[in-house]
């Protein structure tokens, strides 16, 4: 099921991480008095309230699999059309008494049209930009408003600081966040330590919901997502060994997970599932500048799955990157394996949407690029014109996985795979827009299908409005 979504460009991400505001204070002649006053303005001196509108109208189309069409038609068709919007707010507070501070966000959903594909039920697809009835179906259904983030944190001196509460992984170890343009929501907590040049981060969770979900209830309802789990804890380490050199390291739990096994589709439910199982996972990354326009980095996240690995699986990869000017160039050179040849999640629950690794390689090609065996590719040439406007294009190629009938297991059954995508985008530079971005991205997957296998062949065409705002 992993091929069937997408994950946003890290722009979007860095875009709301960078913002930032004036403090608010409480007014003076409060009815709480003098000390509540001086209480709140502490509390939010130093703090932010920020946020993003943005508009993502998307057409995803498939070669195979349209409801009512005859086996082997392999005519395009759109399996996602809409345009859906988010209005994101992130509050972060100060800290009282120099130690205990809370951080707030959310945000509203909704589809402006929706043209996608429908089950039974006259549910639409879910885009994960909008919040849905379960993981797959529901799109701009019911309750449209999500608290992403709800959580108090608190430091010691300048070395040790935390969070508990409804809150997201800061990335150091093997936890990561499942992003749609607001990251998923965990319950749980994190601690860090500066030791160094290093930071150290333990980090807990007993609960996560994908950005789209509601409740961690809304997985079982797609049936092939019914999974279980009980806690999930990563510890992490990283900084810089030299003024050249980034390294991080991390290894992680997750215990209890129970999956769906066998599904009844036509009477709608699970009819079994495989033991419980404790999956380990693993992260190794490494990163050199070998001058101030030229980087090499490392990266490899495995994951010790008995239920779906039979042990191993894991993914790793060389990522080249150089600036040239207002030119920049990209080589990425990926490996996937697993012990039993079923395609690789680089993750500790193997079922999408629920928690995420922290593994670097993305290339916003509609693959994932995952089959256990593969070898792929990818090379990117960017531009910045200087004045708001950035293109790229970028070539993608993957072969070398087993086919289906030598014991191969994924989604699609292919030989070899390639893309070519590319970006478009704009940003105000100055006026009360500044930092807008209009995106127009595009990609087209091609797959070279074993024979007898279902076509797998994909494109994808998605124009994003997103402007920032501060208060």
């Amino acid at each position: 099921m992993e091929s069937k979504f997408f994950k946003v460009s890290a722009l979007t991400a860095a875009m709301i991480g960078a913002l930032s505001a004036a403090p608010v204070m409480a007014a003076a002649d409060s009815a709480a008095g003098p000390e509540y006053v001086v209480a709140v303005n502490e509390f939010l001196d130093d703090s932010t309230l920020a946020g993003v509108a943005v508009v993502d109208t998307r057409s995803r189309t498939r070669t195979t699999g349209k409801p009512g069409a005859p086996v082997g038609n392999d005519d395009t068709w759109s399996r996602l059309n809409y345009s859906a919007y988010n209005l994101i707010l992130d509050f972060t507070s100060g800290y009282h008494n120099g130690w205990l501070g809370a951080d707030i966000g959310g945000y509203l959903s909704g589809d402006l049209y929706n043209d996608s594909l429908q089950n039974a039920k006259g549910e639409y697809l879910a885009n994960e930009i909008s919040t849905s009835n379960n993981l797959d179906w529901g799109a701009g259904e019911g309750n449209q408003v999500k608290i992403t983030k709800a959580a108090l944190k608190f430091k010691a001196g300048e070395n040790v600081d935390g969070r508990f509460g409804f809150t997201q992984s800061n990335g150091n170890g093997v936890l990561g966040n499942v992003w749609s343009f607001v990251p998923g929501t965990y319950r749980g907590a994190e601690l860090n330590a500066n030791i160094g040049n290093f930071k150290a981060t333990y980090f807990i969770a007993d609960q996560f919901t994908a950005p789209w979900l509601l409740s961690k209830n809304d997985y079982a309802p797609a049936l092939w997502s019914d999974t279980s789990w009980g806690i999930a804890h990563s510890l992490g380490l990283q900084g810089n060994a030299t003024d050249a050199l980034y390294l991080q390291f991390g290894i992680g739990q997750v215990t209890d997970i129970q999956y769906a096994n066998g599904i009844d589709w036509g009477a709608d439910k699970v009819t079994s599932y495989h033991d419980k199982t404790d999956t380990t996972g693993y992260k190794v990354y490494a990163k050199y500048n070998i001058n101030e326009n030229m980087s090499l980095a490392y990266d490899f996240y495995g994951v010790n799955d008995d239920v779906q690995y039979d042990g191993l699986g894991y993914t790793t990869g060389l990522s080249f990157n150089a600036k040239f000017g207002q030119f920049s160039w990209m080589t990425d050179l990926q490996y996937a394996k697993s012990d039993n040849d079923r395609d690789v999640n680089p993750r500790m629950i193997y079922t999408y949407g629920m928690t995420n690794g922290t593994y670097s390689l993305w290339w916003d090609a509609l693959s994932d690029w995952n089959k256990s065996g593969e070898v792929s590719i990818y090379n990117r040439l960017s531009y910045d014109q200087g004045n708001g406007w950035n293109y790229y294009l970028g070539l993608g190629y993957g072969s070398g996985s087993k086919s289906a009938a030598d014991g191969a297991m994924g989604d699609w059954d292919y030989e070899s795979e390639y893309a070519v995508n590319g970006t478009v985008s704009y940003s105000v530079q100055n006026g009360a827009l500044k930092g807008s971005t209009l995106r127009l991205h595009a990609t087209m997957l091609e797959r070279d299908e074993f024979a007898g296998a279902a076509s797998a062949d994909e494109t994808d065409l998605r124009f994003q409005v997103i402007i920032p705002y501060t208060f």
